[in-house]
């Protein structure tokens, strides 16, 4: 093999040295995944079917996605290692690459609309279709870009998508605002200023708390995958950094399905005393059950809720739970 030169290196180094960087964070990611994947199917063997069904598909898109990944970087660092003829090219496995991602985000998004719907005890509509308008849009744009990306064959012409991908994370920012905002709203602000849960009372203190611990968990997970689309966009507008955009790019399917995947095991585990409805959960306790009943105040229809149960060790933390229009808190599960 000829000696390369260090203009040779340096391009290689931004293009394939990039690609196997970003291949083998992908590879990362998809371990904690199936990680959290496993977790989930062994605490919640008796899930709704649905729920069951949306987490293997999108672990089975991450799943195609890294295949996809271990693909682009095999052939470019092994197969054609420094080959200028087949660098130049847009990898076959991209457009099908970044369609997985476009349907795994888009799936992950509309079951939080779904979940903001039932938060709002199905009365607010407009929150959930903004969150789901916005996805959609996103959507449409990605798959805008995979049909630039198939129709274009040189690396080159990636520069085509540089002034839509500005809307593509704009529309994904706003959709996380409105669903951050909108869980902080109903689950935070809502309670605490209902005369009738006042903050003081013991139950309700480690009610509040676990409404408190549910917005965190929830702005996390938006705030890791608004840092992950903030850091692909940015590096992409960097020529001078070549392809090391992929190094959130190749992740992000994966961060979608951690998002869910965080989002569902945070409930009681009904490998325990209860089992899971909704999405969310319903159980009771090995001690007493304190039922509490609230009449939230103006828009708000009147709701039970019932199975609080008061925290007896340290050892248990506790989450809140909806159950179609009832709204459920209960000890969810060990520490």
């Amino acid at each position: 093999m000829p000696r390369l030169s260090a203009a040779e290196q340096t391009e290689i180094n931004l293009s394939v040295g990039a690609v196997v960087v970003s291949n083998n964070l992908s590879y990362l990611t998809m371990g904690i995944v199936l990680s959290a994947a496993w977790t989930y199917f062994s605490k919640f063997p008796a899930d709704r079917w649905w729920f069951k069904a949306l987490v293997a598909l999108c672990v089975s898109m991450c799943l195609c996605d890294t295949i996809a990944t271990g693909i682009y970087a095999y052939d470019w660092a092994v197969t054609n290692y420094a080959n200028p003829a087949i660098l130049v090219f847009i990898h076959w496995t991209v457009p099908p690459k970044g369609f997985l991602l476009a349907m795994c985000g888009l799936t992950v998004q509309l079951f939080y609309a779904w979940r903001l719907w039932i938060m709002t005890m199905k009365n607010n509509w407009i929150l959930p279709a903004v969150v789901g308008c916005l996805s959609l849009l996103g959507w449409c744009i990605a798959c805008w870009m995979v049909h630039i990306m198939t129709t274009h064959k040189l690396t080159s012409d990636l520069a085509l998508l540089l002034p839509v991908v500005y809307i593509w994370l704009g529309g994904s920012v706003a959709a996380d605002v409105v669903i951050t905002s909108s869980m902080i709203y109903y689950l935070g602000l809502r309670f605490r200023i209902s005369p009738e849960f006042p903050l003081g009372g013991s139950p309700n203190w480690v009610f509040h708390r676990s409404l408190c611990k549910l917005i965190i968990r929830t702005v996390e997970c938006n705030l890791l995958s608004l840092f992950a689309q903030a850091i692909t966009v940015g590096l992409f507008n960097c020529s001078s950094l070549g392809l090391y955009f992929e190094t959130a790019d190749m992740t992000l399917a994966k961060v979608y399905t951690f998002s869910l995947l965080v989002s569902l095991n945070c409930r009681h585990s009904d490998s325990g005393p209860g089992t899971s409805h909704g999405g969310f959960s319903s159980s009771r306790g090995e001690q007493g059950i304190v039922e509490l009943t609230i009449r939230h105040p103006s828009s708000f229809p009147s709701t039970r809720v019932s199975h609080i149960q008061q925290e007896t060790t340290s050892d248990w933390q506790e989450q809140p739970a909806f159950n179609d229009n009832k709204f459920d808190t209960h000890v969810l599960s060990p520490a």
